[in-house]
């Protein structure tokens, strides 16, 4: 299960590396020229665009730190449901067996089969536990957020995705998918992602950050009229997404 300290400090470090600064490398003095006094470099104050992404990406992460959050506490009543149903589900197989050692008194013949099957059913149970669903997924984001290992983490987001096609959590996995690859450029992967995602969870609460990031997309491949569509529907949909779409329709499709 994951511990609140653990997502904190998740977002504690995705927090410092969004607002770290380049190191700027001053340059060597040429030979036999007298170095000059070292001035600090000022500070350049990030651009309006700038400021909006960064405090978008740290709401998207304060969303997915709140969504953990309320997945664990459900996950944590789930397992407690599903120790209570493999306990009787054990309690039931050893009657069974009881009565093929004692005879079935009441007119129900009790077979093999029957008993194969209430194992195998409650074999099932444990192997497809929630709890394990959470657990891969949390494992993929860390390899994002934490561990910055986005090879791995593509990897491990589709084999989420191979195991759990309409789990609870693969909406989130194929947003987190659509931004890997537009990070890396591939636009016609992201494109696919972002697009995958609306298509199958059209209600879900990724669907407006979806939309932009789709939007901003179209806009790089050269599909202008799809991404002012697009932008301008996130703009209407008054989520936390409105603001930034607005400042990108206004910035790259000034008239």
């Amino acid at each position: 299960m994951i511990s609140k300290l653990t997502i904190t400090s998740v977002a504690l470090l995705f927090a410092s590396q969004v607002f770290s600064q380049a190191h700027v490398v001053d340059p060597q003095p040429q030979p036999g020229m007298a170095a000059k006094p070292q001035k600090m470099p000022e500070e350049v104050a990030p651009s309006p665009q700038s400021q909006s992404e960064i405090y978008y990406q740290l709401q998207l992460l304060q969303q997915e730190v709140l969504q953990l959050r309320g997945m664990v506490e459900e996950q944590a009543h789930e397992l407690k449901r599903l120790k209570q149903q493999r306990l009787d589900d054990y309690l039931d197989l050893d009657r069974r067996l009881s009565k093929v050692g004692q005879g079935d008194f009441t007119g129900t013949k009790t077979t093999p089969t029957d008993i194969r099957s209430t194992a195998e059913s409650a074999a099932a149970a444990s192997a497809g536990a929630p709890e394990q669903e959470l657990q891969e997924y949390k494992d993929a984001i860390d390899l994002v957020l934490r561990k910055q290992d986005y090879k791995n983490a593509v990897i491990a987001l589709k084999q989420h995705l191979d195991n759990y096609p309409k789990g609870r959590y693969a909406a989130n996995a194929q947003y987190w998918l659509g931004e890997l690859y537009l990070k890396d450029n591939e636009l016609e992967q992201s494109r696919q992602w972002f697009s995958r995602l609306l298509g199958e969870f059209p209600n879900h609460t990724k669907v407006p950050d979806a939309k932009y990031k789709l939007g901003r997309v179209y806009d790089m491949m050269g599909d202008k009229a799809t991404a002012k569509k697009m932008l301008q529907e996130v703009v209407a949909s008054k989520t936390s997404a409105s603001n930034l779409a607005r400042d990108y329709l206004d910035t790259h499709f000034a008239e």
